[in-house]
């Protein structure tokens, strides 16, 4: 399957040994084949190499990361490129020094220590322009003195300010990484928050609409000002469905979704009532994202995690998990849908299983998302 893209719109791609890689327009990794390189790491990049059966990429703030086999997986540093071969990865670090790993054979994982330079030719002065005796012996004196000392000093000072530079530019990258990691996790507390109040005034808008009771004929004539009605006049609605499917969930299992992307962790808070084709029956931790169309849309969500292999996602009808399934699908799913409310269900084809995830989502044809 490495010849068969997903749909949407790539910015890069780039073919490996036996998969494709490519970055999304809004900076999301997909790729696709032979091998567990079709689940990258989650977050946004902006350059990928595809190895034999692994892919290195670079995010924005230049930390590089790989996965699939024989590669370390994980943050391996600050770089400004990487290309990944068969079975070895170089890349080239923020202070411009080479680096390789992965299989070593032919010495191909260990970077020369120096790199020879090309001589410049010598060219044979004409003898029209040669220069008298007399100034021989200045130019042969005076001159090597001062040239090869005073540049030797200069560039050892310039090598070091460089250094020095590079290891101060990345230590405030490190330290901005760590202050977008932390408003991230206060954003994703702020979201539970929000998920909670909303579960709860679901619960009491439910509850509330199901004690109402049922209109008689006569006080749907006094409230509505309509002639005399027929023994079939319409009573006051119950909950609506969305409601009622909102509130058979835990409060935090369930938040809406936006364009781009979010982390998630399972847990025993929230559990699924489906059971993937093939999988075993039992117990499967779940999320729940929902989201409302204004006009028909072509919609893609991917998931992809490095604490749980074998992902799943539905796409329901409704808001909350008693709608009809749409479609499914175990890393992706793409579909066409008309104007109106949406969950997507994240679980997994593993039996109680928790972890963290990574759900990515693109809209085309959007009016508008809320």
């Amino acid at each position: 399957g490495r010849s068969t893209p997903p749909s949407g719109a790539f910015t890069s791609i780039s073919a490996g040994g036996s998969h494709t890689c490519g970055i999304r327009t809004n900076g999301a990794a997909y790729c696709w084949g032979r091998g567990q390189t079709d689940r990258p790491l989650g977050g946004f990049y902006t350059s990928i190499s595809a190895g034999g059966s692994h892919t290195c990429g670079i995010q924005p703030n230049r930390v590089a990361y790989c996965w699939g086999r024989g590669q370390p997986d994980g943050q391996l540093g600050f770089f400004t490129s990487i290309s990944a071969g068969v079975s070895h990865t170089c890349g080239i670090r923020t202070n411009g020094a080479a680096a390789c790993w992965g299989s070593d054979g032919n010495g191909r994982s260990t970077p020369p220590t120096s790199v020879p330079s090309t001589a410049t030719p010598t060219h044979t002065p004409s003898p029209i322009s040669t220069p008298s005796p007399t100034h021989t012996p200045i130019a042969t004196t005076t001159r090597p003195d001062v040239s090869t000392l005073t540049p030797t000093r200069t560039a050892t000072a310039v090598a070091t300010s460089v250094n020095a530079r590079f290891e101060r530019l990345e230590n405030q990258a490190r330290q901005q990484q760590e202050q977008i990691q932390a408003q991230g996790r206060l954003i994703d507390s702020l979201r539970a928050l929000i998920d909670r109040l909303i579960a709860r005034l679901d619960s009491i808008d439910g509850g509330s609409a199901a004690a109402t009771p049922t209109a008689t004929p006569t006080t749907t004539v006094a409230l509505e000002s309509t002639p005399t009605p027929t023994a079939t006049s319409t009573p006051i609605p119950t909950a609506t469905p969305t409601r009622a499917s909102a509130s058979t969930l835990a409060p935090g299992c369930i938040r809406s979704i936006s364009l781009g992307w979010l982390t998630g962790a399972w847990n025993a808070d929230c559990l699924s009532d489906k059971t993937p084709p093939t999988a075993k029956e039992g117990t499967r931790y779940a999320r729940y994202y929902a989201f409302t169309l204004d006009a028909p849309s072509n919609i893609t969500a991917t998931i992809s995690s490095t604490d749980v292999r074998e992902t799943y996602l539905y796409l329901l009808n409704g808001r909350g998990n008693a709608g009809s399934i749409v479609n499914r699908g175990d890393a992706q799913i793409s579909e066409t849908l008309q104007p109106g409310a949406y969950t997507i269900e994240a679980t997994t084809y593993n039996l109680e299983t928790a972890g963290n995830f990574t759900l990515t989502f693109d809209v085309a044809g959007l009016s508008r998302i809320r």
